[in-house]
């Protein structure tokens, strides 16, 4: 079992509904559909170039290094390369897993959390996903609310940040859509005000 990881880092989760909370979190290399994410004029923030191949019990030792149980899939999308077995490795060893996706996948076993940040029409996360743990969409100044075909526990919006600087304009429309939608909540990019990783 390996997987090709963009980084691991120890650090706060800074959206959503775990929001705070202390992960290890593992970049998985790469994503198969970066270009359906581009069609969409959605920016990747992340690269594709490097990385480093890992067996499960390398990356196991990394992780443990940080004293943490928690675990955040991301990447690129985490999707292509994860399977059942790792995630049974890791619940075997008594890890939290929690998964940022973008729905383009269907989701693997043994997660304990699971958000789609959807990037392409909903009908396709539909196919892949019946219920999840929380949605978070992206919103510009002008973009509606969004309609989802999928369920919830949780639904966010968050703004369109310029790099680790907070968007003005994106933020007060965000804001003006919750207060207009109230089963919706707001999810800012709080890991760049805290200026984390």
């Amino acid at each position: 079992m390996k997987l090709n990881v963009s980084e691991i880092f120890y650090s706060l989760q800074g959206e959503g509904a775990r929001a705070g909370t202390p992960n290890v979190f593992i970049r998985l290399q790469g994503c198969k559909t970066k270009h359906a994410c581009a069609a969409y004029g959605v920016e990747c923030d992340t690269e594709f170039e490097s990385g480093k191949e890992y067996d499960i019990n390398t990356l196991e030792a990394k992780i443990k290094a940080f004293n943490c149980m928690n675990i955040i899939w991301t990447g690129g999308e985490p999707l292509d390369q994860l399977t059942n077995e790792i995630t049974a490795y890791f619940k075997s060893k008594g890890y939290y897993q929690a998964i940022e996706t973008s729905g383009l996948k269907p989701p693997v076993e043994n997660l304990d959390f699971i958000c789609v940040s959807p990037k392409v029409a909903e009908h396709i996360v539909k196919k892949n996903f019946s219920k999840v743990n929380e949605l978070r969409y992206v919103r510009h100044k002008g973009q509606e609310i969004p309609q989802p075909s999928v369920k919830a526990d949780y639904y966010y919006i968050s703004p369109h940040s310029d790099g680790f600087t907070i968007n003005g304009e994106n933020l007060k429309h965000c804001i003006e859509l919750v207060k207009n939608n109230p089963t919706w909540r707001m999810s800012v990019q709080q890991h760049k005000l805290w200026s984390v990783l």
